[in-house]
């Protein structure tokens, strides 16, 4: 099986590995990074290789790693979930990790390549996301297609507190659309 590699102007977007992780446990770690996320708080490196052994092994699962394209620095992370094979999938985590690096676009490319390699590569008919109220990614997500569905009360869990999610999607037509404009 070919390893996926997703290019944009300023990004190389490519299948996570395991040494991935040493960076992505210690960014995980980070109010910045996490604040907006279901990671509990004293995630161990144990846990982070654990559970990134997991999701490898789950074929309902994708996990890839955000570089800069002249450099190869990582810089963040995406973990696709609940993929149903040319049906649907959700964008389970998407971050730039470095406060310095936001603001110049890279979480819009990402994403964009994300939602390319969703619609046209896997063939799929919906992507979807939750995000917690405040999460400024919004105002992407919107930008991005994206279309508010509603409100999921109690539907996650950090540190023991539930939080109210926000749910939004794109359909594949959307997508398709929005691309032709």
């Amino acid at each position: 099986m070919t390893p996926i590699v997703l290019t944009t102007t300023d990004l190389e977007i490519r299948e996570t590995t395991l040494k991935d992780i040493d960076t992505f446990e210690l960014w995980e770690r980070l109010p910045e990074v996490t604040e907006f996320f279901s990671i509990e708080e004293g995630q161990s490196r144990e846990d982070a290789i654990r559970k990134f052994i997991l999701d490898k092994e789950d074929p309902k699962v994708l996990q890839l790693t955000i570089c800069l394209k002249e450099s190869g620095q990582l810089i963040g992370r995406i973990v696709i979930g609940d993929i149903e094979p040319e049906w649907k999938c959700e964008l389970w985590r998407i971050y730039i990790a470095d406060r310095n690096l936001r603001g110049y676009g890279y979480g819009r490319q990402a994403l964009e390549a994300v939602m390319e390699y969703c619609f046209c590569e896997m063939n799929m008919q919906r992507l979807y996301l939750d995000y917690y109220t405040g999460n400024p990614a919004e105002y992407l997500y919107r930008a991005a297609g994206f279309t508010y569905e509603g409100l999921l009360r109690n539907n996650c869990r950090k540190n023991g507190k539930l939080y109210d999610v926000n749910l939004m999607s794109i359909l594949r037509e959307e997508y398709f659309d929005r691309a032709s404009e």
